[in-house]
């Protein structure tokens, strides 16, 4: 279990692990999703290590907790892998009173079992899973369903723009699902702009074109990026990652026309 408290203004923040798992970089990163080959061989790289990075802030309002990772009776991987996340609970020390959704992707919501909390996600979010979400292959529409179905009335939608939570801010980040959403941390002249799925690994850093299988609209995904990454450079803003090395909060810097990730040391 591994933590990591700093703060935001007057907003006390807790990054939580909810675990790491290692994949083969083809299952991230290929031709089909953007990345060519010759560029892929270039990086030397044959693995993606993607962090679990979950977000508690203490608002106004009380805790608000964005995303749930996996939970710990996640079974998708094999119960060997299963048994390398679902960490979260190790690390909270009350239950939230807010669980924020960036989206409904099973790594960010199946670790959703807080009875007593009200939850938030973007209301195309919502409209897309509860609906047909055809583009979406079912191991993507079983734990979204199942997540908006826990929340039942306690979940409520917003829109992009929104002050969601006091000093929390909802931010356009749409394309990785149609209702992925940044949030803008604002207190006392220090922001945070957590990221969610805007990116996965460095790499898509230096290459913002590349994107992954579980982009659903690949076209918009790379201009949410673009215009994320562009915003955090150009104002240097603290920056959280959700799926790169805990605790993911770091800065991102312009190098020509990509960018490079600077991370803060735990």
């Amino acid at each position: 279990m591994r933590t990591h408290r700093f703060a935001v203004g007057e907003l006390a923040c807790t990054v939580i692990s909810d675990g790491r798992l290692e994949f083969p970089l083809a299952d991230f990163f290929s031709p089909e999703n953007g990345a060519p080959q010759e560029e892929l061989d270039r990086t030397g790289r044959t693995e993606v290590t993607c962090g679990y990075n979950c977000l508690c802030v203490a608002t106004p309002d009380g805790l608000a907790l964005v995303d749930t990772g996996f939970g710990r009776n996640f079974q998708g991987q094999g119960p060997e892998r299963a048994a390398l996340v679902g960490r979260l609970r190790d690390g909270l020390t009350t239950e939230p009173d807010v669980v924020v959704f960036t989206h409904l992707h099973e790594d960010h919501a199946r670790g959703a079992a807080f009875p007593h909390a009200a939850g938030i996600a973007h209301a195309d979010e919502v409209r897309f899973w509860s609906r047909s979400a055809a583009r979406a292959p079912e191991e993507q529409r079983r734990p979204a369903r199942e997540a908006i179905r826990r929340f039942g009335e306690r979940l409520r939608t917003v829109e992009y723009g929104e002050e969601i939570l006091p000093r929390v801010h909802a931010v356009e980040a749409a394309g990785h699902t149609p209702g992925h959403m940044a949030l803008l941390l604002k207190s006392r002249g220090d922001r945070l702009l957590c990221l969610g799925d805007t990116f996965h690994d460095p790499l898509q850093l230096a290459h913002p074109t590349w994107c992954t299988p579980w982009d659903l609209d690949r076209e918009r995904a790379v201009r949410s990026r673009r215009a994320l990454l562009a915003w955090a450079a150009d104002e240097k803003l603290l920056v959280h990652a959700y799926h790169l090395a805990f605790p993911g909060l770091g800065r991102i810097e312009r190098r020509g026309d990509a960018y490079a990730w600077t991370p803060l040391k735990p």
